[in-house]
Formats: structure tokens, sequence, C-alpha cells
């Protein structure tokens, strides 16, 4: 305890704070409505289903019902750049700003994009357009390069504005038009170095910035969050960081969002093709399986407490924390039990939550359960219907395991933790 009071303790609490990290994460949740209607209206177009498939099919709905995707998901690079844009200009105290800092953003992410698109036909003849745009890297596949450019843009524009490098017009100019003069300046200085930076990695063998992030950074990332330590390690300091009182996921979450998201949405395009799904892990394990009761996988002890607790303590708190659980939000159990600095819950919350991604990842490699869709869902989401989005059947069956798993672990913990309540309202021992 006194090491990681000393050594990670601060870490986090600088990267809890750090404007940029939160500016990320705040994006990632402004847009979480287009990641919604991209999924689930994927969703209902790819459901593996032969009666469902065979109707949408033949009523001509399938087209339809695939549309919303392809300006969602396919183009969420977009709406990123802007979203984590608009996050930090607030967080850099440029509320009037956001607006044209964000819209400005849009035009430095599509700046970096070169134009022209060339496709191979059947005959061998290759097809080129010189006025299109890639649309590749508007999607998943150009989210990190989205998140660079929605923390670089704000950061140059503050610098330009703080130099005084801006144009003032008298005060009987209306607000409005004032704020686009004064944007000159700085838009003018953001789109030079954008052109710059465009210019200079057409020189390159890799031709283009985005293909070089890629390549870079985007790429050893995902591949790293593909690997079962890589969570095991997040799941491990989130639950430590909660101990101490951080929210522990709230520390890692723009972590998550950079490294799964675009695995997530891979799968998610995967089985909207109707393809084998190409990643193990996605971002939505933390919700489908990690976080059954919110962090610590604390639904199996508040079922403990509300129907087996004999202390009114514990009871009391389990029939409080139940509904909130089953609805991933646990707030009256780790402040009401409570979790943090308890060192006798330190074993099921920190590592309870570890066991409740390896099972299923077992199960999954062994082929006894399917890989998740990837499909976005909203913070309280119940329990079993998440599983249901995720992968049908299979996966609520696997939930409703991993509660019963819950229940093992938490049980000789509760039953002490019970016992003691139970002897202080006696007044056996002192409180």
């Amino acid at each position: 305890m006194k090491f990681l009071e000393k050594y990670l303790l601060p870490i986090a609490q600088k990267v809890q704070g750090n404007k940029y990290i939160s500016a990320v994460s705040d994006g990632f949740a402004l847009i979480l409505p287009v990641i919604m209607i991209g999924a689930i209206f994927t969703l209902l177009s790819s459901m593996q289903i032969k009666p469902y498939q065979d109707f949408i099919v033949n009523t001509g709905v399938k087209g339809f019902l695939g549309l919303p995707s392809r300006v969602t998901t396919d183009l969420l690079a977009l709406y990123t750049v802007f979203a984590v844009s608009y996050s930090l200009s607030h967080k850099m105290e440029m509320d009037r700003e956001a607006s044209i800092i964000g819209i400005l953003s849009i035009v430095m992410l599509l700046l970096l994009i070169p134009m022209g698109v060339s496709k191979t036909l059947d005959s061998g003849d290759v097809v080129t357009i010189d006025g299109a745009i890639n649309t590749g890297f508007l999607g998943a596949k150009g989210l990190f390069m989205a998140i660079i450019v929605g923390s670089i843009v704000p950061t140059v524009y503050q610098f330009i504005v703080k130099q005084g490098m801006i144009i003032k017009l008298p005060d009987s100019v209306p607000p409005t038009i004032s704020r686009s003069f004064t944007a000159l300046v700085p838009a003018f200085a953001v789109a030079f170095i954008f052109a710059l930076i465009r210019y200079g990695f057409s020189l390159t063998s890799y031709g283009d910035a985005n293909t070089f992030i890629y390549a870079m950074v985007s790429t050893p990332l995902q591949n790293l969050g593909k690997t079962p330590f890589a969570v095991i390690g997040f799941i491990l300091v989130a639950q430590i960081l909660w101990f101490f009182g951080l929210h522990g996921f709230m520390v890692i979450l723009p972590f998550l969002q950079t490294i799964f998201l675009p695995l997530s949405l891979e799968n998610l395009a995967a089985y909207e093709a109707g393809n084998t799904l190409p990643n193990a892990i996605v971002y939505q394990h933390f919700g489908t399986y990690v976080l059954i009761g919110g962090s610590g996988g604390l639904l199996g002890l508040a079922i403990l407490m509300t129907f087996f607790a004999k202390s009114s303590q514990y009871k009391q708190i389990g029939r409080l924390g139940l509904p909130g659980a089953i609805f991933g939000i646990n707030e009256p159990l780790i402040f009401g039990v409570p979790m943090v600095l308890n060192t006798m819950m330190f074993i099921p919350f920190v590592f309870g939550p570890v066991l409740a991604f390896l099972i299923p990842y077992l199960l999954q490699v062994m082929g006894l359960i399917p890989t998740l869709y990837g499909v976005s869902l909203p913070l309280g989401t119940p329990v079993l219907m998440y599983g249901m989005m995720q992968g049908g059947i299979p996966i609520m069956l696997m939930q409703l395991v991993l509660i019963g798993v819950q229940v093992l672990i938490w049980y000789p913990f509760f039953k002490v933790g019970d016992r003691k309540a139970l002897a202080e309202e006696r007044g056996e021992i002192e409180v």
C-alpha cells in the first residue's frame, strides 16, 4: 500500500487531471449517440437469423437499415475530431471559440487526407478519381489521427491568441461577426502548419500523415489491445485506484477508448458484412463481463447482502445498491460497505474483475461462446440486455454464469463483514 501510495497514486491523479486526456474522454462521451445509432442499425441489418434476413432482404429493408452506419461509424473520425477539439477548447477556457475551433479541426483532418482515389478493375485497368477523398481514414482507421488533430488545433489556436495576433473589431460590430474575424489569423496559422505537415509527409515513403500514424502508433496500440495481458493490466490499475478512492475506470477510460474502440468498429463492420469477426477482444469486453454490477463486479455482493445478510446494515446497503448494480451503478455499495481502503475486501474487489474477464475470454478462444459484436451501448444498460445485444443468448447466459461466480468469490468476504457488522449492532464489539 505504501508503494502504491507513493508511486501509483500521484501518476493517476495527474492523468485524471490532465486536460488533454479528459478532453478525449469527454469527446467520446459527446459522440456516443452517433456511435450508438450506427451500432444499433448495423445490428438490425446484420442479425444472422435466417427468417429475419429473408424478410428484410425480400422487402428491401436491409438496404435502408444499412444507410445510417455509412454516415456514423464509417465517418467516426470526422465526429471525433470535432468532439475532442470542442471539449479541449472548453477546458482551455475558450468557450466562445469552441465551435469555431471544432470546425477548424475538421478542416485540418481533411487537409491531411490526400485527394484522389484509385481502384483496380477486374480487367486490370486502374481508374483514378482525382477530386475524391479516401474515406478509409474517416472511420475507425483514422480515429487516432482525429484525437491528435483535435488536441493540436486548440493548443495552437490558443497560443496564437495569447500572442495577441488577432484582428480586433470595434465593440459596435455584432459578436458573431467579431468572433469570425478574430479567428482569421489563428485559423490561417493552423492551416499553414497542417499544410506543411501534409507536404512534408508527401515527401516520405509513407505518402501521408495518416498512413504514418496508423503504421507507427495506431497499429501497435491496437495489437497491444488484442492481448489479454493488456486488459488484465488495465483492470488491475483501475481497481487499485478505486481502492484508494480514485475513480479508476475514469482514469483509464481515454486509453481504453483509444485502443479498443477501433477494434470494436472493425468487428461491427465485419459482422455487418457477414464476415468472421477479426478481434477476440473489443471495448465491450469491459461492459459485458468486467463491469457486471459496476467497478469491482459488485452485483454478486449486492445479491448476497440483500437476501442473505443477517446484519441490518448490510441488508439495508444491499437493498439500496441492488437496483443500481443491475444497471452498472454501484456507488451505494462502494461507499456504503465501503470498498475504499477496506483491506478485508481488497482481494475480491481487485481480482474478481480479472477472473470475470479471463473465464469468458478462455471460453471464447475455445469456441464455446461467440466473439462480441462490438455494439456500443449507453451507461446504464441492464446487465442481461447488454449481453443479448453483444452476442445473443450465449453471451446473456455467460453473464448469468459470471454473476454466480461473483457470488462465490464474494461469499467468504461477505460473511466476515456481515458477522462483524452484526457484532457491532449487538454491541459485542466497539465500533
